[in-house]
């Protein structure tokens, strides 16, 4: 739909909000996507799909009302600015009026991310054919490899690539648009060893997942080619690399409880400090939580509880900024927007600096409740309202001292440690989190020795990020995902060094499938 066309019907449906309401807004959104998905032997292909909603929120005399509308339609509109003054009547006011903060910069209207290569302009049949065929063939490689092992192979494939579009207008005269593309890819490799050419060894079924995306166009995972489309270096290096961890846990071993007690360090890798971060912190930040009361770093007036992290860290949320918490690159992070659902610009929130609770994630009205400026921290997933969400939420160092010059520098202390790698999700409470890893490698006097089977890792919020003492690696948000708040399901990312090592303490819990 064109800009001039939008522009009228809202233009229509804001005089009728204005005979009744004191304010009213509206957010469209509009995706474009083409997917894929493979599930055993079976392949679900959608060449194009189009999916729009419309969000409205109206105002008057301290209450609220929110819709969820089918299309950006004139009479669709008209009727639901009606069907909110019923509803309007029948709110029970709040002991607090709802206020929504104001939105900085309301007179810029144009934000976006332009792709290299556009899905717009591309054959929907040929990027699915060059995506699967690409896993497709480095699994052929491996089994191929490892032949007298018996190794087979069984990659499952979910990509998406996809052109957002979002609108948000106010009676007060905004009106912004944001286009930018997001592209996925995850490879869920299921691997199993053939007893019949290896007698001597038990049949044993291993599993890895990774996930390359990026708010990038096809470029993310794919390259142009004479003939079409191929996966690009950077998807294929990935792929690749947790192909091998799914055959390294052929021969993982399991730890015992006693094992994991004596140990004196963690090393996590960025997938698995991001997933602790988004869960263990994270929600935790999130304002409309704070003022629920359900928030474990602060109580329902904002009051923090104590520290959060070492003081040798920071927490941030937003878009990626240097270690002097400047320069935001709005360029990457599956979970980067240049504004969020309510127009306002996303900027870097420093959620605990040195460890110690600073700032919230924000939409207007949690900002208008504690009187304090949106940070562009509201979101929804199409059509749905806007409430605090992260976007991508990593740790940095804070103090220099902390950063060892590469992985064998941060384990050369390590008596009996693990490393832990990648996730498969986590889930959290007020208290704490917990989240799957897929695969260890034991460290013994300061070397890597065993590969360590899959593992459960949990921690409380407080406490846990309390003892990291040392990190390696450039900072890293791609360990990326999706947070389901609320029912909505939104992309993020997480992360932080490419290497952190934590002193193992009270308030961490390891447990090794096996052991």
């Amino acid at each position: 739909m064109k800009i001039k066309e939008i522009r009228r019907i809202l233009d229509k449906a804001f005089r009728s909000a204005r005979e009744f309401f004191d304010y009213a807004d509206v957010l469209y959104e509009r995706v474009d996507k083409t997917e894929v998905k493979t599930i055993g032997s079976q392949t679900f292909i959608t060449p194009l799909s189009v999916k729009a909603r419309v969000q409205m929120r109206f105002l008057k005399g301290g209450k609220k009302v929110s819709l969820k509308v089918g299309e950006m339609d004139e009479d669709v509109l008209c009727q639901a600015v009606a069907r909110a003054k019923g509803l309007w009547r029948t709110v029970r006011k709040p002991a607090k009026p709802v206020r929504l903060a104001p939105i900085p910069n309301p007179r810029r209207t144009v934000y976006a991310i332009n792709p290299i290569y556009d899905l717009a302009e591309a054959d929907p049949k040929k990027i699915i054919n060059a995506v699967l065929s690409g896993v497709r063939g480095i699994a052929d490689s491996f089994e191929r490899k490892y032949t007298e092992r018996g190794i087979k192979i069984n990659p499952e494939t979910w990509f998406y690539a996809q052109n957002e579009e979002k609108v948000i207008a106010d009676t007060d005269g905004v009106f912004k648009r944001q286009t930018m593309p997001r592209t996925f890819l995850q490879v869920h490799t299921k691997l199993t060893r053939n007893t019949r050419n290896t007698p001597d060894s038990p049949s044993k079924s291993t599993q890895t997942k990774v996930r390359i995306a990026d708010i990038k166009g096809l470029e993310a995972v794919l390259e142009s080619t004479k003939t079409g489309w191929k996966l690009n270096p950077h998807a294929r290096s990935e792929v690749r690399a947790w192909m091998q961890k799914a055959i390294d846990l052929l021969d993982g071993v399991s730890l015992s409880a006693e094992d994991v007690a004596r140990m004196d360090h963690f090393v996590l890798d960025f997938n698995t400090l991001g997933v602790f971060i988004h869960e263990a912190l994270g929600h935790n930040f999130e304002a409309d939580s704070v003022k629920a009361g359900t928030s474990g770093v602060a109580d329902h007036k904002g009051k923090p509880r104590g520290l959060v992290a070492a003081a040798t860290v920071h927490i941030i949320d937003g878009p990626v900024v240097n270690i002097n918490l400047e320069k935001p690159d709005m360029s990457t992070g599956f979970g980067t927007e240049l504004i969020d659902d309510e127009g306002v610009q996303v900027k870097p929130k420093v959620l605990a600096r040195n460890g110690k609770v600073e700032e919230f994630i924000h939409n207007r009205e949690t900002a208008g409740y504690y009187n304090t400026e949106s940070n562009g921290g509201a979101f929804s997933e199409l059509g749905d309202q806007q409430v605090c969400r992260m976007s991508n939420t990593y740790m940095l160092p804070a103090d220099p001292k902390i950063v060892r010059r590469n992985l064998d520098a941060l384990i050369k202390d390590v008596k009996y440690g693990v490393i832990l790698e990648g996730t498969l999700g986590g889930a959290v409470s007020k208290d704490g989190m917990s989240s799957s890893v897929q695969v260890g490698y034991l460290i013994e006097d300061g070397k890597i020795t065993k590969t360590v089977n899959p593992s459960n890792f949990s921690g409380k919020s407080m406490y846990a990020l309390r003892y990291v003492d040392g990190c390696t690696g450039n900072l890293r948000i791609d360990d990326v995902g999706f947070c389901g708040k609320a029912g909505q399901h939104r992309p993020v990312g997480d992360g932080g060094p490419t290497w952190t090592r934590i002193k193992t303490n009270p308030y961490i819990q390891l447990g090794i499938q096996g052991g």
